[in-house]
Order: C-alpha cells, then structure tokens, then sequence
C-alpha cells in the first residue's frame, strides 16, 4: 500500500509539472520552434517516469496489476496487463479482508486513453505546430483520477493500521492476563515456602516432645 501511494504521489507531481509545460507550450506567441521542442523533450522524459512509475513492483510483483503475472503493468504501446477484478486481497482480522495493490488502469488510463498516451499527443502537436491548449482538461482529468486512486489507497491504508492497532491492543491485553494467571514473585514464594518450613519443623518438633517415652513405658 505505501509503495503504490508513494508512485501515485510521484506521477500526480510528474502530471502536475507536465501541465505547466503544456500551459506553456500553448503560448505560441511567445515560442519558437526551437523552444516548443525543448518542452517537447521534457514532456518525453516525464511519459518515461510516468510509465516507470506505473511500472512499478515491489517484491518482483507489480502494484498496478493485480495478480498479473506479465511483469509489468503496462507494456511499450501502453496496453494494460492486469485482469479486471484481480485484485490482492490480505485478511487483517476475522472475517475482514482488505485490498492491497492499486488499479492501473482507474489511476493511469489505458492504450490511446492513458496518461502516457495523451502527453505524446501533446508532443506530437508541440512539433508540428498545432495549439496544445485543448489538451489541458484531459490532463486535469487524468489528475483527478490519480488523486481519486491515492485517496482510496490512503483510505485502506487507514484501515491496515486501525487493524494494527487493535492487534497490538489485543496483544497487550492477553499479555496482561496470560501474565496473571502464569506469572508468580518468586521472592514472596521463597519467603512462603520458608514460613511453611519452619512451621512443619516446630510441628514435628513438638509432636517428638510429645511422644517422648517415660519410665512407665519401660515398665509396662
């Protein structure tokens, strides 16, 4: 969970300074060729840590695509890899089950649909000339999305810890009376057994005076 939130942070971050690339890009008053193919090259290098990002594993298993077994979440022509409804599950109390990976295809789209796709579109028009401006709902879309997603992760992650919580509680708690019932002060059981000691010695000390044999015994 902390893994998929953390690369949900970072493409929200990468999305976020590809807008003002964009907004910057739609000047085209202000802007050569020269300088749209600089933010050209930039919005290039944020589509690689996006899908990097989309890509990633934890424990040779990738966060965005369930029980996917491909390898990665999203392959070169961006092209989903998970299975709908394949989802990891983790039991964290009796009878409660949580979901622990992300959905890549609700936080970064899929194929011509997808984040990655929709920056090269906004590369493609950057080079050849074509206003970018139109491209800026659908990045603030994206962006929804991905805080939508990172907002449900948040939300189960909440969940996990609350669990936690109350196993550490519950821990505590039978510790105490496992500690009650097991547990004894060993220096006040030495000082018991002795006391006992000493009042069996004076027991049978007074017992032996008692049953000492007298003349009469002999004589009987």
């Amino acid at each position: 969970m902390t893994t998929a939130d953390s690369a949900i942070s970072s493409s929200t971050a990468l999305l976020g300074r590809a807008r003002d690339l964009t907004v910057q890009g739609a000047n085209d008053g202000a802007l050569d060729a020269t300088a749209k193919e600089a933010i050209a090259t930039e919005l290039e290098g944020i589509r690689a840590e996006l899908l990097a990002q989309a890509n990633t594993t934890l424990l040779g298993r990738t966060v965005f695509a369930g029980t996917s077994d491909a390898g990665v979440a999203f392959d070169p022509a961006y092209g989903f890899t998970g299975t709908p409804g394949a989802e990891v599950q983790r039991r964290i109390s009796d009878g409660v089950t949580v979901r622990v990976d992300a959905d890549g295809a609700a936080v970064f789209g899929t194929g011509a649909d997808s984040v990655f796709a929709l920056l090269d579109s906004v590369v493609a028009d950057l080079r050849s000339g074509t206003n970018v401006g139109h491209h800026l709902t659908a990045i603030d879309e994206r962006r929804t999305a991905m805080l939508s997603a990172q907002g449900a992760v948040g939300a189960r992650q909440s969940q996990i810890e609350r669990a936690k919580e109350a196993a550490v509680d519950d821990a505590v708690s039978l510790e105490a009376r496992r500690a009650a019932v097991e547990d004894v002060d060993s220096v006040e059981v030495l000082v018991r057994l002795q006391s006992q000691e000493l009042v069996y010695r004076s027991a049978l000390a007074v017992t032996g005076r008692v049953l000492e044999p007298s003349l009469m015994d002999f004589l009987r």
